[in-house]
C-alpha cells in the first residue's frame, strides 16, 4: 500500500494524463493540418467535426487506459485508499453502473461528444469564429485538451474504484 493521499494521486495522475494527451492531440493536429493556410469550421475536415470527433475519442480511448490502469493498481493494493461518499452524486450515479470499463468508457465518451463538443462549438460559434491558423488551432486545441482532461480525470478514476472487482467463481 502507498503513502500518499488519494488526492496526491488523482493530482498526479491529472497531470500525467494533461500532458500525455495534450502532447498527444497536438502532435496529431499539426501534422495534419500544418501545410494548410486556414482551419475552417465548416467541411469534413472542418474543426466542428475535428472537435467533436476528438471529444469522443480522447475520453473513450483515454477512460479505457486510465481505468484499466487503476483497476490494476487496486487489485496489486498500490493505490492509497480511496472511500466512497455515498452523499456524492458522482459516486450515487457510478455505484449504478456496470462495471465494465468497455461500458465505462464509451458513457465517457458519449458524455464529451454530447456535451463538451457542443459547448465548444457553441462558444466558438457565439464569438463567430470561422477559422484559424494551423498553429492557433493547434495551441487552441492543446489548452482545450488540457482543461476538459483536468477536470475529468477525477470522474473517470472515482469510475474505476467505485466498485469492488466481482468475484469470479
Amino acid at each position: 500500500m502507498t503513502t500518499h493521499t488519494f488526492d496526491q494521486h488523482v493530482r498526479k495522475e491529472t497531470i500525467i494524463n494533461v500532458v500525455i494527451n495534450v502532447v498527444i492531440n497536438c502532435a496529431i493536429i499539426w501534422l495534419l493540418n500544418r501545410h494548410k493556410n486556414t482551419i475552417s469550421a465548416f467541411g469534413d475536415e472542418g474543426f466542428r467535426v475535428d472537435i467533436s470527433a476528438t471529444a469522443f475519442l480522447l475520453f473513450f480511448l483515454m477512460s479505457l487506459i486510465v481505468m484499466s490502469i487503476q483497476r490494476a493498481q487496486q487489485r496489486a493494493n498500490k493505490l492509497p485508499e480511496f472511500h466512497i461518499n455515498p452523499q456524492t452524486w458522482r459516486h450515487k450515479l457510478f455505484t449504478r453502473l456496470p462495471y465494465s470499463v468497455w461500458i465505462l468508457a464509451l458513457g465517457f465518451g458519449l458524455f464529451a461528444l454530447l456535451v463538451f463538443a457542443p459547448l465548444t462549438v457553441g462558444v466558438l460559434t457565439a464569438l463567430s469564429i470561422t477559422e484559424f491558423s494551423p498553429l492557433t488551432y493547434t495551441i487552441g486545441k492543446g489548452i482545450w485538451v488540457a482543461f476538459f482532461v483536468a477536470i475529468m480525470t477525477r470522474a473517470i478514476i472515482e469510475a474505476a474504484l467505485i466498485k469492488p472487482v466481482p468475484n469470479k467463481s
